[in-house]
């Protein structure tokens, strides 16, 4: 079972990573997707989004969590019924689960050049983090991503709406209007990843 991270956050929340080696076949042999899954599967074209998909699901269940209990909203946000707070995200390479007692969010995305043409359409003037290399400016994108899964707000525009501060390393934040998010992240094998975790305080 090849997790690559599993991760306590916070004292609410945990982060689990799978390096995704396997091909479709092996994936789906480790797990028992409900007939909604099958479903979802069955619509997805490419290869590397249905190996993503399968890979998220094999971290569920070793959370502990049932497939049975995975809803989504009318929005696609998922959610466990009668649980506790999860999101998702996967790339190429890699696919993360975030878990936690209150609203969250994750994301991991590969180091790509693309980061840099595309800036413009999620720097915000307020931003209080570097923005000089891809992997910062990819840092950057996590931080927006997971903050906009967490609130799930449609509309939101990334340059505008969310400010990200990394100026306190011990207490990296995300902000959108009056909502304060506690920032998480992390890096490897060029990729970055990100938790966002509703303040308690």
């Amino acid at each position: 079972m090849p997790i690559y991270k599993h991760h306590q956050v916070n004292s609410i929340a945990k982060l689990w990573v799978w390096h995704i080696t396997e091909d479709e076949q092996s994936l789906t042999k480790r797990i028992s997707l409900t007939p909604h899954c099958n479903q979802r599967l069955k619509a997805m074209s490419h290869s590397n989004q249905r190996k993503g998909f399968l890979a998220v699901r094999s971290l569920v269940e070793a959370a502990g969590l049932s497939l049975d209990q995975l809803r989504y909203t009318t929005d696609g946000k998922p959610y466990i019924e009668h649980g506790p707070h999860i999101s998702f995200s996967h790339t190429k390479d890699f696919a993360a689960i975030a878990i936690g007692q209150a609203p969250l969010g994750v994301d991991v995305e590969r180091h790509r050049a693309k980061v840099k043409r595309v800036a413009k359409k999620f720097v915000n003037p307020a931003d209080q983090a570097p923005q000089q290399t891809i992997a910062e400016l990819t840092d950057l994108w996590c931080a927006k991503e997971s903050m906009y899964k967490a609130i799930s707000i449609p509309g939101i525009r990334f340059s505008k709406d969310i400010f990200v501060d990394l100026s306190t390393p011990e207490k990296e934040i995300a902000i959108y209007r009056d909502q304060t998010y506690d920032l998480f992240r992390y890096a490897w094998q060029n990729h970055s990843c990100a938790v966002t975790i509703k303040n308690q305080v």
